[in-house]
């Protein structure tokens, strides 16, 4: 994966992650952004995957 979209979906990640903590408890995992942040992880890892191969 090329560092800069990493870093840009990281950078992602980590704002939506603080937009979800500040509307929902933080065991809550039947919002919307919990589930577009589980597939922006899965789209990095597997990114990420490609890259080693």
């Amino acid at each position: 994966m090329d560092n800069s979209f990493a870093l840009r979906i990281s950078d992602l990640i980590s704002r939506l992650e603080s937009i979800r903590s500040n509307l929902y408890p933080d065991d809550w995992d039947s919002d919307p952004l919990y589930n577009v942040i589980r597939e922006l992880r899965q789209i990095a890892a597997d990114a990420q995957t490609a890259k080693q191969v």
